[in-house]
């Protein structure tokens, strides 16, 4: 199986426990292989949510020899300071308070919805997801 196949089982296996994943990486790690998932909903993901994915992902890889030989699975949520640029990151970061950059302004606010690209902040701003230049999960 190649790198892609992976990826796509790994997506699929996401989409189906209802989680959104936010990224996805398998790499070599002097002879071992790591596949690393981070994976969050709407709210918060649970420890509980993150085992059941690993398990569900660790059982296809075996099933379907997805990765030869020795590998680490590492699936958890992503870290606060983690830059947000996609669709999954502005859908799951709904109700939570964002740091974001724009060409023409800083602001902090809580993100009160996403749709057809438009972040809409509860402040009453409304930035087109294009032109954020950087954004980040505020505690």
């Amino acid at each position: 199986m190649t790198h892609d196949d992976v990826l796509e089982h790994v997506e699929e296996i996401v989409a189906e426990s209802g989680l959104l994943l936010v990224d996805t990486n398998l790499f070599q790690a002097g002879r071992r292989r790591i596949l690393r998932v981070l994976v969050d909903k709407v709210g918060r993901v649970g420890l509980d949510e993150c085992a059941v994915v690993s398990r569900t992902i660790a059982n296809a890889i075996e099933t379907l020899d997805l990765i030869g030989g020795a590998y680490t699975l590492e699936v958890s949520s992503p870290g606060l300071g983690r830059q947000l640029s996609t669709e999954n990151d502005w859908i799951r970061c709904v109700g939570r308070k964002l740091e974001v950059k724009t060409e023409s302004e800083e602001f902090v606010s809580v993100l009160s919805s996403y749709a057809e690209g438009l972040l809409t902040f509860e402040d009453g701003k409304v930035t087109d997801s294009g032109s954020v230049l950087s954004a980040r999960e505020e505690i």
